[in-house]
């Protein structure tokens, strides 16, 4: 498990190849924790057929605790090779999300997208989000070194990051971000963004705190 720290008072991220890791999100100290995985070659397949015979796609589904994610996907799409593979993969993620937060119901979000969806740097205002690139380039984030300064004057995201200091999330991993609206984390949301594209589809799943 890899720790990336900051000065004592920041926040930090943590890293892992398990998916206990993402456990480490309680903690007052981090606001990233990623479960650093590789999608199967099942599932990373049909996100490339999906991805391509879709070209762009939004959809949003609220799920009930008795309710499942199949209608997140169009008909058509059920019907691609190893459809069932990557929606047991989404089923899975739902039902960790829901483990950790026991949410009264979880927002899905699914994005298929060719332009850059959120281009500056910002903060959610949210609890936690939940997010998995499954083709495509990874969120770009920031670690506490190179925000909130008071060397770096401006707020976000008026302020300069010099690219080195960019990192990005891989394909397949896992992500809980850490937003505004959790309780005592106000000020220490991770800062993140869409990272640029060039045309290439992503296909990006979220899951949200509803109630």
């Amino acid at each position: 498990m890899t720790r990336y720290p900051d000065a004592l008072t920041a926040p930090i991220a943590i890293v892992g190849d398990q998916p206990e890791c993402l456990t480490e999100i309680f903690r007052n100290d981090v606001n990233l924790a990623v479960w650093q995985r590789t999608l199967s070659p099942e599932i990373a397949g049909f996100a490339e057929a999906f991805a391509l015979r879709a070209g762009t796609l939004e959809r949003f589904v609220s799920l009930e605790h008795t309710r499942g994610a199949a209608g997140i996907l169009p008909d058509w799409a059920l019907a691609l090779p190893h459809a069932e593979a990557w929606l047991e993969d989404v089923a899975q993620l739902v039902a960790m999300y829901r483990c950790l937060f026991e949410p009264a119901a979880v927002g899905l979000r699914l994005h298929l997208i060719k332009s850059t969806m959120c281009p500056r740097f910002h903060v959610d205002r949210v609890p936690a989000r939940l997010l998995c690139t499954y083709r495509g380039t990874g969120t770009e984030w920031l670690s506490e070194p190179q925000v909130r300064r008071a060397d770096k004057p401006g707020a976000l995201p008026e302020q300069v990051v010099e690219p080195e200091h960019i990192q990005r999330l891989s394909s397949g991993a896992v992500a809980l971000l850490k937003g505004e609206a959790w309780e005592g984390n106000e000020g220490r949301g991770l800062v993140h963004r869409s990272p640029a594209n060039e045309g290439e589809p992503r296909l990006i799943l979220g899951l949200d705190w509803l109630g």
